[in-house]
């Protein structure tokens, strides 16, 4: 099998405050920017299997996502697959759901995609769609991490003229 070369999955739920922003970041990208060459952006809801079939049709994948550690709201985390690997099922369950299938496809004799978690801390995980004020704050300085961490894969990420706002994207969820 063919596979495509690179693919940002992001992971959530925008009715709990801060479990949202990384769907938030992909429909941003998705709207604000064009890629060269392409990448696939899968919005989050993947589960089990679907995570599997995601893992095993890319070269390269890129996990948006929340990370359970001791740092502040809003702190930034880019993880190579090692060190991604080794955090182990205590951070969160969307990193579970993506380490159980990476270890299934290793088990399996499968050649894994390169996987790097580009990870914040949450601040607040209240039932409402919105981010708390820390992780509104850090918006912008989670999207430079992502777009930095394309540039250096080769990609070229080009912004559209007329971008849309954080505030707009979130607001496109409450619909």
């Amino acid at each position: 099998m063919n596979k495509k070369q690179f693919a940002i999955l992001s992971a959530g739920n925008v009715l709990q405050k801060d479990e949202g922003i990384a769907l938030y970041a992909t429909k941003y990208l998705e709207t604000n920017y064009s890629f060269n060459p392409s990448v696939d952006i899968i919005h989050g809801g993947i589960e089990g299997m679907n995570v599997l079939n995601i893992l095993v049709r890319y070269e390269e994948v890129f996990v948006l996502d929340l990370i359970g550690v001791d740092d502040d709201a809003g702190s930034l985390y880019n993880l190579p697959m090692a060190k991604f690997r080794s955090l182990g099922a205590n951070e969160s369950a969307d990193e579970t759901n993506v380490l159980e299938c990476l270890n299934m496809l290793e088990r399996r004799g499968e050649t894994l995609p390169e996987v790097s978690l580009l990870a914040i801390v949450p601040g607040n995980m209240d039932k409402e769609i919105g981010l708390s004020p820390a992780l509104h704050h850090s918006f912008e300085a989670y999207m430079l991490m992502l777009i930095k961490t394309l540039e250096g894969k080769g990609i070229t990420c080009d912004p559209i003229d007329e971008k849309k706002t954080l505030d707009s994207v979130i607001d496109s969820f409450k619909k």
